[in-house]
């Protein structure tokens, strides 16, 4: 494959960077969370407006998805970023930081973003060196589910022209800066949660036996619960249980009548998720009855498992060295046990995640004090814009 990315294209790319970094700061300042995006959606908008790429209404409220045609025949790529924030306090420091109490850029969409509209700037402005269509997709609400699903179901991607593939970019803490990587098949998992009531009958702390004791009951539960994954779950077959919340009682002498506890569900294989949520069942309802307590369990099923196509792979890998460098694919990235609801646009068209080296000792995503490493955002813009011109070159190889 002699695909290069033309050097007019590479000093677009150097021209538009501090413009980018600028903006994502500006993004990162005011993060908004699940379809809430409305100041971000009009910055996007914005920045779009009176260039190449046509706009389409919003789809579902926040979002924003343009089309680019090329002046060449050609495949349509459809590129992908998320633009949500978490609900979470941050705390990097940096100048930039949130000004919404509560609300952070703490899983990097704000450089997603950022990337991205810097890549459809270039991408306009080379249009003659563009062979088929770029679907641009600013996506609202991937971390507290929703936004994907709900656009796919919308008809984005059966718009024409219909995408041939789809890729997705995302910053990844661990790996070396400038380097991407993404493996084939199975690589994020799909994600439940679920939230338990154990009910029992309240009392004095010092008269255990006039009570039922939920507490008791919810705590053998929980332990229980984490004999799933060791004790009934195939070793060969990933999966993680975790209660991450537990709210029960407010006083130092009395039984709370009610705890409530939740948390998450995370599978490659949905017949383990089935196991896992039958074992729940069976544990909560033996705890329970021998505590004297009744419960409830509601499950919430939520992101089916993410999974790479090995020729958008292939390809990935392809631009990722004819964009950055021989050295610069990082391998078969391992599978993580964190969702992705890019996972909805793979079960449609063929396509892959690709992370981003942001560094080997960067903050982990969705810690406090996370934010996006600026001196990724050049290799990220460079291989966004050889996805689109260089995929047409990549398949024919």
């Amino acid at each position: 494959m002699d695909f290069q990315l033309p050097d007019a294209v590479l000093a677009r790319i150097r021209a538009v960077l501090p413009e980018a970094i600028e903006l994502r700061h500006r993004l990162h300042r005011f993060p908004e969370t699940k379809f809430e995006e409305r100041r971000t959606m009009a910055a996007i908008r914005d920045y779009l407006s009176g260039g190449a790429v046509e706009l389409l209404d919003p789809l579902i409220g926040t979002d924003t998805v343009g089309l680019l045609r090329g002046r060449k025949p050609g495949p349509t790529v459809l590129l992908r970023a998320d633009i949500d924030a978490l609900p979470l306090q941050e705390s990097s420091g940096k100048p930039w930081s949130s000004a919404n109490p509560g609300r952070a850029h703490a899983c990097g969409h704000d450089g997603h973003a950022a990337m991205l509209l810097a890549a459809a700037r270039v991408l306009g402005q080379s249009a003659e060196d563009l062979a088929g269509s770029v679907r641009f997709v600013f996506q609202p609400a991937e971390e507290e589910q929703g936004g994907g699903r709900a656009l796919i179901e919308k008809g984005l991607l059966d718009l024409q022209p219909r995408p041939d593939v789809a890729f997705a970019l995302h910053g990844w803490s661990g790996i070396p800066l400038g380097k991407a990587g993404a493996a084939p098949g199975a690589a994020m998992a799909g994600s439940d949660n679920f939230v338990v009531q154990v009910k029992g009958r309240g009392g004095h702390g010092g008269q255990p036996h006039r009570a039922a004791d939920a507490v008791v009951a919810a705590a053998q539960a929980i332990v229980g619960m984490q004999t799933i994954v060791s004790r009934n779950v195939d070793p060969l077959k990933p999966v993680v249980v975790s209660v991450c919340n537990v709210r029960g009682g407010a006083t130092m002498n009395v039984l709370p009548e009610e705890v409530v506890f939740g948390g998450t569900i995370r599978f490659f294989d949905p017949g383990v998720r089935d196991l896992v949520r039958g074992r729940m069942e069976s544990i909560l309802a033996g705890v329970c009855e021998a505590a004297g307590c009744s419960h409830s369990l509601e499950y919430l099923e939520g992101y089916v498992p993410m999974v790479n196509d090995a020729g958008a792979v292939s390809a990935a890998r392809a631009m990722a060295v004819a964009a950055l460098g021989q050295e610069a694919w990082s391998g078969d990235e391992p599978p993580s046990m964190a969702a992705e609801d890019f996972a909805y646009y793979l079960g449609r068209v063929p396509g892959c995640l690709i992370r981003l080296g942001l560094g080997t000792d960067w903050p982990p995503l969705h810690s406090p004090a996370f934010d996006f490493n600026d001196d990724a955002m050049e290799a990220g813009i460079r291989l966004l814009v050889a996805l689109a011109m260089g995929y047409a070159a990549a398949v024919r190889t």
